[in-house]
């Protein structure tokens, strides 16, 4: 799921919006207060033509109910105005809020956002939240967009010249790399250098330690993903140049391992995958190759995409796969076993997911037939039963991949599985789990004490947690409550469950864009610090689907479950507060800053507290510099710090550029500028190069 900042967007604005579905016939309108529900799937487009006047405010929301969509706006001459996905997966809002500056004809487009996962019948609505004057925040974001690009140009620069000041090499490469991403929106010739100077100092680097050094490995997975990333940040302009950059950049092959050659394949299919689009021939050409050496993951979405853009190609390249997977043994090959079952599981008619079949029927049918003749026969060794490729695992896989339909592809074959099975003594490890939670879910209130009674003592409690949180999902949680307060769990026990349900029950909310029974549910967490955290997770997503009297309101009561401190009083606590700051900017700047402002002070507090305790404890300095790379704490609170300044600098630039300033670490300041940077120049979240920098870092 990309991450994206919703903001606002320079775009006039009527009452009314027409709305037509590919291949849908009459458009439709979509007017105030009358949502319109649409069934789309995963290949469709749903178009949205607008016409709008200026200086109005629109906000509208489109629902996801089971597709994670992905909304596009574009300008009366066709250009990009921006991208819209939140990370909320395929339920809950996808919240967009447009400024009116000029009038003309706009277009609005939903489709999903993986457009190879072959959903079919999901739904959506789409409905105008709000329409008004916007207000003087609003119009200045619209109207200063020319301005922060050319400040965010000129800031980038800055920083650029500025980047040797930086000691530590995985920082400065790390700093040069995500420069590279935001340069390319500009100047491509010298984006593509720093990508090369940035991957060159890498391998300069690692080439400066000893094989026996403790620091060795970890500098060879930083460098690996160091360079995935740098690719990937070239492939989403320029695939055949990424190609040529991962390609020109691999270590011998004599130097990888098993997986990493495994690695290798996936990550050049994925760029296979992008290439398609612009020339088919040429992913062909790569996804053959990648077959010869061996089976990669992304092997059944390079041919999806092929199918897509051209059908000939795809039908010669799933020849030479089931070619070579009907001549392979699964059993001593997981990749080809692995393969199999996702190609199967792309074309199986007992999935809901599968709109277009990948493979076509006499294929589909041949793998399975090979699986069940295998699976029938096959005797394993010692080593394939001690990796778990046993063919019982393979049938049983089978059986839950096709489900009824087995008999049909291939006749007997659900009896022969059965009596090979039983005839084995097979029994999954988790069968006892699996034999008690079907029976609780299939228990009537009446019967269910008395089914949970029957299980192990050691499997009753979490019956009783599965029990629960069957009802939550159901939005009984009063429910669900009622069956862990009259459980017989020792009162420890019982308040921990307690506690993880309202926080189960407040994600839940939010997932629906319920924000303030979320909250409400929040609220009742017991501790604190666990309270602080879901605040600090959940953050982000409030606003979604509201209008902007009622996210103010929500926000202020999060605000208000932290408690009346200014400064963090922990982690998990200051997070929360820099989250919400974050929150507030899209609404209220200045609330924004104030709440912002004692907490850079604390950070540079911080600062200065590690360095004292730096080598007693964590490590948080090397040569007098804080590590950006080992997840401390200070450079985790940094991540959140640069989204809100860079959410915050679409109001007023300035103030959030004198405001990076202010910290006391030039490292943490750099990673400021390049969100506030990504704000002027890419402020849709078509991409956040600040956000994938410090994921990559922290996880």
């Amino acid at each position: 799921m990309r991450l994206s900042t919703i903001t606002f967007l320079s775009l006039p604005l009527t009452l009314f919006i027409t709305a037509s579905a590919q291949n849908s016939g009459t458009p439709t309108t979509l007017e105030p207060d009358t949502p319109i529900e649409r069934t789309i799937g995963s290949t469709e487009t749903h178009s949205f033509s607008v016409n709008l006047t200026d200086n109005q405010y629109l906000q509208f929301v489109v629902n996801q109910h089971g597709i994670d969509l992905i909304v596009r706006v574009f300008s009366p001459t066709g250009k990009s105005l921006g991208e819209f996905d939140s990370p909320n997966g395929a339920e809950g809002p996808e919240n967009v809020s447009i400024v009116a500056v000029t009038a003309g004809s706009y277009r609005i487009s939903v489709s999903a956002l993986d457009e190879n996962n072959s959903v079919k019948d999901a739904k959506y609505e789409i409905k105008i939240l709000e329409i008004r004057d916007a207000t003087e925040q609003e119009l200045k974001v619209a109207n200063a967009e020319e301005e922060r690009k050319a400040k965010g140009r000129a800031l980038l620069s800055d920083l650029i010249d500025s980047i040797p000041e930086i000691r530590l090499p995985q920082t400065r490469i790390r700093v040069k790399l995500q420069s590279a991403a935001l340069l390319r929106t500009f100047d491509e010739k010298k984006s593509s250098q720093l990508i090369t100077e940035g991957l060159t100092e890498a391998r300069d680097y690692l080439a400066t330690l000893k094989q026996d050094d403790q620091a060795y490995e970890e500098a060879v997975q930083w460098l690996r993903q160091l360079r995935y990333e740098a690719v990937q940040t070239l492939a989403a302009h320029d695939p055949e140049a990424a190609l040529s950059l991962f390609r020109s950049t691999r270590r011998p092959i004599e130097e990888l391992n098993r997986d990493d050659q495994q690695q290798e394949r996936q990550f050049e299919l994925s760029l296979a995958t992008q290439i398609a689009g612009k020339n088919p021939r040429r992913a062909f050409e790569m996804a053959q190759e990648s077959l010869k050496t061996g089976y990669s993951t992304t092997l059944a979405t390079t041919l999806r995409r092929l199918r897509q853009t051209d059908q000939d190609l795809a039908n010669s390249l799933t020849k030479d796969i089931i070619s070579k997977l009907l001549a392979d043994k699964f059993l001593q090959n997981f990749e080809a076993m692995d393969t199999a079952l996702t190609l199967i599981r792309a074309s199986s008619k007992f999935s809901e997911q599968n709109a277009l079949p990948l493979l076509a029927a006499q294929d589909y049918r041949a793998l399975v037939q090979k699986i069940v003749n295998e699976g029938l026969t096959a005797t394993p060794t010692p080593n394939e039963v001690q990796k778990g490729n046993t063919p019982q695992r393979l049938l049983m896989n089978l059986k839950q991949i096709v489900g009824n339909e087995l008999d049909s592809l291939v006749p007997g074959a659900t009896q022969a599985i059965q009596k090979k099975l039983a005839e084995s003594s097979f029994k999954d490890p988790n069968d006892d789990w699996k034999r008690f939670e079907d029976a609780v879910d299939n228990s009537t209130p009446e019967t269910l004490k008395e089914t949970i009674a029957q299980a192990p003592p050691e499997l009753r409690d979490h019956l009783l947690q599965r029990v629960a949180e069957r009802n939550i999902f159901k939005g009984n949680f009063a429910q669900a409550k009622q069956i862990i307060n009259d459980s017989q769990m020792n009162p420890r026990a019982r308040r921990d469950v307690l506690n993880r349900m309202e926080r189960q029950a407040a994600q839940n909310e939010a997932n629906q864009g319920h924000m303030e029974e979320a909250l409400k549910h929040v609220a009742k967490i017991e501790s604190a610090q666990d309270r602080a955290q879901l605040i600090g997770e959940l953050a982000n997503r409030i606003g979604s689907g509201q209008k902007k009297e009622q996210t103010l309101f929500l926000l202020e009561t999060a605000r208000s479950l932290l408690g009346t401190a200014i400064q963090g009083e922990n982690l998990a606590h200051m997070n929360a507060l820099i989250n919400l700051a974050a929150a507030f900017s899209r609404y209220d700047s200045k609330r924004g800053f104030e709440m912002l402002d004692p907490l850079v002070d604390q950070f540079n507090d911080l600062s200065n507290a590690a360095k004292t305790l730096n080598g007693f404890g964590p490590e948080y300095f090397v040569n007098g510099e804080l590590s950006m790379q080992n997840g401390n704490s200070l450079s985790t609170l940094a991540y959140p710090v640069a989204n809100a300044l860079g959410s915050l600098s679409l109001t007023d630039f300035d103030r959030a550029k004198s405001t990076a300033d202010r910290f006391v670490l030039p490292e943490v300041r750099m990673n400021l500028y390049l969100a506030i940077v990504q704000q002027a120049l890419l402020p849709n979240g078509v991409y956040s190069p600040t956000a994938v920098y410090w994921n990559n870092l922290n996880r």
